[in-house]
């Protein structure tokens, strides 16, 4: 054995939290994971297929995909919605940036992250990939349930490397947690299917954490927040595949206190300790973060929820006083925010303002619910629905400020108040204000009928009834299944449409002689 084998064997059995998550990856099985954990992963999945189907269809999706096939040859991996083929990195960020397109996946509720914008990308582009290069893997056909522990071992760990970093922490120090809890996650996906052993996972993961970025100045008029978590997948991907091939990555890379992970994304953290990594590794494989993933109600960032859910709480209780005629009343309207949801949907949103920026936008979020009652991608895909005088009458008049009680030690990361206040018109000056310290989506999950009926709704139009039924069966039956790559078939051929424009030669928008940049307009859909 080399002096550099060596090494590697004796990184991977430290103690420190990345060598046991390493070991955690390799040796877990199918057997190890609850049936209930294996049911609602797969429910997860198919929600992540519903986001990318749609998402796939949206004018920035059009122009990341021509951006990107511009650029490379033809590949060995799908794209949802597409002809071309790519290679499996970009495949990856492609699916993953659709899955992104419309604010509608999943989210951890400690940890922020959309998982299976990552993981997802990662387990269709590996599959067809190996499917396709037998000779790479150690097993010439990847049956349904490799996949599916992969899967649970991505959905699991990319939570607790947030965890590790107070989660939400993250996102106050301006960094899109997503984009860096993801990596590794890919990673330990990833190599989970190519069956690695830990050494060569602890590799991975660390050429993955080196990768890792990404900036919240992307959610207010970019159209490259969609596309962090596909940063994410792809760095992963690419780093498991550098492994496999024997390329050496960052030993312990999240515990090392010089450059280490928990160390450099801790910076600034006002914590004692500024990290955890302890965090990581409790109850690993005993008690599940996958149970805290939940699956959005509403179309805009996850920190705008618990304010739409005030005004949805006291337009309930408050029918006439908030019915539509009166709200030309409210004088005023306050959100009370902690400092990790001020920082990120606090921002006083201004005309005129992007598709994104409106979803990130918790003033926007809360004047949609009162206009119409209701917070759902349709609501954002017009620009004139963007530009709506009733709806800016309402937004001017938010004001959303940062309370410091609510960043307190044992109070929730998600406590908002809202205060609504109205002119004297009913003869006397009156006041509505409710407290809530969690999502509705928190205190009460969505089921996985409730996930499934999402599922129907979403890609109604875009597959036919048949393609659903077959892709539901598949994906709620992965474990039984003796070929993966059958579902990755199934999922690309679903609904496609080949644009008779498309073509693999066909320069960026950008780059026309002629075009807008900004002239795809969402009613081409």
């Amino acid at each position: 054995m080399s002096s550099d084998d060596a090494f590697s064997r004796q990184a991977s059995s430290n103690e420190g939290c990345t060598g046991q998550i390493c070991r955690w990856v390799s040796s877990v099985s199918l057997t190890d994971v609850p049936i209930h954990i294996q049911t609602r992963v797969k429910y997860l999945i198919l929600d992540a297929l519903a986001c990318g189907f749609i998402g796939a269809k949206l004018p920035w999706s059009d122009i990341a995909a021509q951006g990107a096939f511009y650029i490379e040859a033809s590949g060995s991996c799908s794209v949802l919605q597409r002809s071309q083929k790519a290679s499996p990195l970009t495949a990856a960020l492609l699916n993953s940036t659709f899955i992104q397109g419309l604010e509608l996946d999943d989210y951890h509720s400690k940890a922020p992250i959309h998982s299976g914008s990552i993981i997802v990308p990662v387990l269709l582009a590996l599959t067809e990939h190996l499917s396709q290069h037998a000779s790479v893997s150690k097993s010439p056909e990847i049956d349904g349930a490799a996949v599916l522990v992969a899967a649970i071992v991505g959905y699991e760990l990319g939570p607790r490397i947030g965890l590790g970093l107070y989660g939400t922490d993250v996102l106050t120090n301006g960094w899109h947690s997503g984009a860096i809890f993801g990596p590794a996650a890919a990673a330990a996906t990833a190599s989970k299917l190519l069956l690695l052993p830990a050494d060569q996972i602890e590799d991975a993961i660390g050429t993955a954490c080196t990768q890792a970025c990404g900036l919240m100045s992307a959610q207010y008029e970019s159209m490259v927040k969609r596309m962090q978590h596909g940063f994410a997948a792809r760095s992963g991907l690419f780093a498991a595949f550098m492994a496999a091939n024997g390329y050496k990555g960052i030993k312990q890379v999240l515990e090392r206190p010089y450059g280490g992970f928990l160390s450099q994304f801790s910076r600034g953290s006002e914590r004692n300790p500024p990290s955890r990594p302890e965090a990581i590794t409790t109850q690993l494989g005993r008690e599940w973060e996958i149970e805290q993933i939940v699956v959005k109600p509403y179309a805009t960032m996850a920190a705008t929820h618990v304010p739409i859910d005030c005004i949805r709480i006291l337009q309930e209780e408050n029918p006439m006083l908030l019915a539509m005629q009166n709200l030309h009343n409210i004088s005023g309207l306050v959100i009370e925010m902690p400092e990790s949801g001020f920082k990120k949907g606090g921002w006083k949103a201004k005309r005129p303002i992007t598709m994104t920026g409106a979803q990130m936008n918790a003033s926007y979020a809360v004047a949609l619910q009162l206009l119409d009652r209701k917070v759902t991608a349709a609501q954002f895909l017009q620009d004139a629905s963007l530009d709506r005088p009733d709806l800016w009458a309402l937004v001017d008049k938010v004001q959303c400020l940062h309370n410091p009680d609510f960043d307190a030690a044992g109070t929730s990361k998600w406590t908002h108040r809202v205060t609504v206040s109205f002119n004297d018109t009913f003869g006397q000056r009156k006041v509505l204000q409710k407290l809530l310290h969690v999502p509705r989506s928190h205190s009460k999950p969505p089921s996985n009928e409730e996930i499934l009926e999402k599922w129907r709704a979403t890609t109604n139009g875009i597959l036919t009834d048949r393609e659903q039924q077959v892709i539901e069966m598949e994906v709620l039956n992965l474990e039984k299944s003796d070929n993966a790559m059958k579902l990755v078939e199934l999922i690309m051929r679903a609904g496609r449409v080949v644009d008779a424009e498309e073509t693999t030669s066909s320069p960026p928008l950008s780059l026309q002689r002629d075009a807008n940049f900004g002239g795809v307009h969402p009613s081409k859909l």
